[in-house]
Parts: structure tokens; sequence; C-alpha cells
């Protein structure tokens, strides 16, 4: 069993608590801290989490064997470095850190520490993505042409958050929702080479972008898209285009298939948002890594790529002309 502290118990800390607090055999939130401590304390009451006051305290702790991140991003970097320094396995949420250099110092000192880092992209551990994965890995839809990512919401009613922010949010809503797209489309389709990104505000009220696009080229040829809407109903698109088919993810619940003229739809089993059977997903496969047992599906390289890449496409939605990610 891994005893691991949670790092910032606000609603998605809390999603990762839920997702294995007393169903788990593998892991278990004794510890936390957070910003405001005085709106966790009935939580970690009822979770038996004890309420610490520094990070300090936390990563000091001897019992503590691992610690999970539910920060904003701009802190990550630091926190892992301080985590590994102490021998504490790491598990970050996304985005792992907002550029390459500070993503591969992380890996670097968890790598030297002998401590595992695993970043929460939760998305592939979704059956529908993991039935996609294994239908490109298989070469059913032929040579790989195109995949198109769209993550979208609207982030207009997180005024007074870190996702209002700039420092936090570059090109709009990419940090908080295209990255888990992203994420995906590198999960599929491997190293990305190059970005064209566009970004501006349309209608949000807070002083972020709100509609960013970005043209990929893929490292083995394939081209893509990807897009983050940050005032708009919700999205959620993933679709893999081959020579031999197409296949796509909509949902968290269906994957479609096209092999010719007829489309097959297969469904598989519902989990309506914040989709906690994924999150239960990877809080398991970082305590397996943790415990010796499996390796983490997210490798450390394909964590600093990922870094690179966002990188990249702020570069570019700044700059207006083509980036090729540095890492």
């Amino acid at each position: 069993m891994i005893n691991a502290a949670i790092v910032g118990l606000g609603r998605w800390g809390q999603n990762l608590v839920d997702s294995v607090q007393g169903s788990s055999s593998n892991i278990s939130f004794v510890a936390g801290i957070t910003r405001t401590k005085s709106n966790a304390v009935d939580y970690c009451k009822k979770n038996n989490i004890d309420l610490r006051d520094t990070y300090e305290e936390v990563i000091g702790d001897s019992n503590i064997d691992a610690v999970v991140l539910a920060t904003p991003h701009s802190q990550h970097a630091d926190q892992i470095m301080k985590a590994a320094s102490f021998g504490k396995h790491v598990f970050s949420e996304k985005p792992f850190t907002l550029d390459a250099k500070s993503a591969q110092a992380a890996v670097d000192a968890c790598m030297k520490a002998g401590v595992v880092v695993a970043l929460g992209h939760n998305r592939r551990f979704m059956e529908n993505i993991i039935a996609l994965k294994a239908l490109v890995e298989s070469g059913e839809l032929g040579t790989l042409l195109h995949i198109d990512g769209n993550q979208s919401s609207d982030l207009s009613g997180t005024a007074l958050t870190w996702r209002d922010s700039r420092n936090e949010s570059p090109a709009g809503g990419m940090t908080s929702l295209g990255i888990h797209a992203l994420d995906c489309m590198i999960h599929m389709g491997g190293r990305i080479e190059e970005v064209d990104c566009y970004s501006t505000r349309r209608a949000i009220p807070c002083d972020i972008d709100d509609a960013t696009a970005s043209v990929i080229r893929f490292e083995r040829g394939m081209t893509g898209t990807l897009v983050s809407l940050a005032s708009s109903p919700r999205i959620w698109q993933l679709r893999v285009v081959g020579t031999g088919g197409w296949a796509e993810a909509t949902d968290n619940k269906t994957l479609a298939i096209c092999r010719g003229g007829e489309i097959e739809t297969q469904f598989f089993t519902d989990s309506p948002y914040p989709h906690m059977p994924s999150i239960t997903g990877e809080l398991e496969a970082f305590a397996m890594a943790a415990l010796g047992q499996a390796p983490y599906p997210i490798t450390p390289a394909e964590m600093v790529h990922g870094s690179a890449v966002l990188e990249a496409i702020i570069k570019s939605a700044s700059l207006g002309k083509r980036v090729r990610p540095q890492g």
C-alpha cells in the first residue's frame, strides 16, 4: 500500500481522493495540504486525512511514500523536484509543466532520486481511448494520414481562479482543456515536429483567449489539427484517419469506426463527468509503478515532449509563425 499526500484540495483534488479512498488496495491518502485550510477541514476529517500546514512538512514525513499534485501547473516543476529530493514518488496533474526545460529538470530529478513520476492524463484510461489505441496499433486503419483533437468547454465561470490568468492559461483553454487532446494525439501518432497556432479572445469575460487552433505536423509525416475553445459548450473529439478507415471518440462511452461506407459504433461503460473510473485507473497505475509492479503508461519522455509541444503552441500563438518543439 502506498501512503500518499494530496497537495491541493479543491474540486479536482477531491475527485482524485474520492476515486480511490477506501476502495483501493494499492494507494491511500493519509495526509494533505491546501491553500485555504479551513475549507478542507470537514472533508479531511470525513476521509481520515491528516491536514498539514506546509508542503515541506508533508515531503519530510517518512511515513508518506508519495505526493499527488492538484496544484497550478506553474508550481509543478519546483514541487516535483522538492518531492524527489526527499525520495517521494510524484503524481502530477496536467499540464506537467509549461515548458520543456522545466519538464526535463523535473524528470531528471525523479530519475536521479530513483522515484516514479506520473502524469495525470485520465483520458488515456478511458475504455474507448484504449480501444482506439489498440485499433491504431493493429494497423487496421492502414497508413495514418491525419489526427483531429478537440477539447472545449465554457470556462466563463472560472473568474478568481488560476484559470482566468494568462500566466497560468496561455493560449486560452490549452492548459486546462486542450492538453488532454494533445496528449491523446501524441499517444496515437507519436512525437510532433511542428505547430502553427492561432489564438484569440472572442467572448469570454475573463482575460484569456477562448478560440485556439493549431495545425500540427507529426514526425512520422501525418498532419493534425488541435482545437480548444474556452467559451463554448463541452466538446470532446479524437479522430484518427488512415488509408484503411477512420475511428472517432466523441465522448467517453462510444467509438465510431468507418472501414469504407459503413459506420460501426462500439459502446463502452458510461461514466459521467468527471469520469471517475479513468481517474481511478491513473492513480492505480501510479501506485503499481511506485510498488514496482508495472511501469506507468505515460513515459517520462512523453511527459517532456508534451510540455515542449505546449510551449511551442504558446510561442506560435504569440509570434504568429510555425514553431518546432524543443524537447
